[in-house]
């Protein structure tokens, strides 16, 4: 909706694409910017976005991604490690790396249908313990 009041462009538009699509653009970033046989960022740059220049201030997000709890407030299942990264969408959208256990998350809703006012995925932590689970399944 903020897109569409801007005339259709926003910065803050969100994710737009499939979850294969967002698991190849993930997939570059744990390769450090690379895949397939092109760079698309350097380490540096991958580096730069992941980290959490603000932790002992609690603020846990990066420059570019979003990092793991830091405190209660979590947007993950509190089991992932320090340098795993990623994004929870207001839409519903969320999409998690863990650089140590090579794991990709992607979980990919509209849970603004048929109301902005939809809260169940927040509400049940859906997203989140479905993280756990994958997180379980690994012990």
């Amino acid at each position: 909706m903020g897109a569409a009041m801007q005339g259709g462009i926003g910065g803050h538009a969100g994710l737009f694409s499939n979850s294969n699509d967002v698991a190849k653009i993930m997939q570059m970033y744990l390769l450090n910017g690379k895949y397939g046989s092109k760079t698309f960022f350097s380490k540096s740059t991958i580096d730069y976005f992941n980290t959490c220049y603000y932790c002992e201030d609690g603020n846990r997000r990066g420059l570019g991604f979003d990092k793991p709890q830091i405190d209660d407030s979590s947007p993950t299942c509190g089991c992932v490690p320090m340098s795993s990264f990623g994004h929870s969408g207001f839409t519903g959208t969320y999409v998690w790396g863990d650089p140590e256990n090579q794991i990709i998350y992607v979980f990919l809703s509209n849970r603004t249908f048929p109301s902005m006012n939809n809260n169940k995925l927040s509400d049940n932590n859906i997203r989140t313990e479905i993280q756990r689970i994958i997180y379980d399944s690994l012990k």
